[in-house]
């Protein structure tokens, strides 16, 4: 993803207005997609580059949102409102058919990923740098004052080790956390847990960041592949508390 791409993306994520997620018994559940993608839209990042496709369809008996990328990339995303206090653990499932073979997500030529979950922030002051407030303050004065100040993608990679967490290789704003890797799941429903706000606190040394976005993606347009993702039950739990897929 080029870095006028990773701007441009934040711009139009952060733009959208506000929906809050239903809560029921301390869930806070952002889609099931029982419905389809009521409430996300998808995004064309950069006019210059194919789109990826989102469909709602039914993936082995789960109600889910499939991205197919064949040299592309968008992100199928809404605004969500979310308490990290209350439920901070963010859950998901999601499959591929295969992993972006040629990524690599240590170089910018590389930046590609079968599946990713992207979560847009606003950071306190405190936790931005100078030199990054001024960057943010040049690209808000750019492209508007709806930029969001960083993100956490969850990545199903090609190489890198479970657990890895690095800057994107345009901007140390937009951390890279790898929650699968590797083509051994691929084809069946893979059921993930992350603690987001733990994730945010050690990526961005602050309990004090929102959460303003979440949006899910595949790209390809780097590596020129042919990649589908699917992702199903995204929802927010209580510390201690399990996942509840339906």
């Amino acid at each position: 993803m080029r870095k006028t791409v990773i701007i441009s993306a934040t711009i139009m994520l952060a733009a959208s207005p506000e929906i809050s997620a239903a809560q029921s018994a301390g869930i806070q559940r952002i889609s099931n997609f029982a419905s389809g993608g009521a409430g996300w839209r998808s995004v064309k990042i950069d006019e210059k580059v194919p789109a990826t496709k989102f469909t709602a369809k039914r993936i082995q008996g789960v109600p889910a949102i499939e991205a197919y990328a064949r040299m592309s990339m968008a992100l199928f995303t809404r605004p969500v409102m979310v308490n990290l206090v209350k439920t901070p653990v963010l859950c998901w499932r999601w499959r591929v058919d295969d992993v972006v073979r040629t990524a690599n997500i240590a170089k910018k030529s590389g930046d590609d990923q079968a599946a990713r979950i992207y979560i847009g922030l606003d950071l306190p002051n405190s936790s931005i740098s100078l030199g990054t407030r001024a960057k943010l303050a040049l690209a808000r004065s750019r492209g508007g004052n709806t930029i969001p100040d960083g993100a956490i993608n969850y990545v199903w990679d090609n190489r890198f080790p479970v657990g890895t967490a690095r800057n994107n290789a345009y901007t140390k704003q937009a951390k890279i956390i790898v929650a699968q890797t590797g083509s051994a799941q691929a084809g069946t429903w893979v059921n993930e847990r992350r603690n987001l706000a733990a994730d945010i606190r050690s990526q961005f040394k602050t309990s004090k960041a929102k959460v303003t976005s979440i949006a899910i993606s595949s790209d390809t347009d780097n590596s020129g592949e042919t990649v589908t993702a699917a992702f199903a039950d995204i929802h927010l739990v209580p510390a201690g508390a399990r996942c509840q897929y339906k």
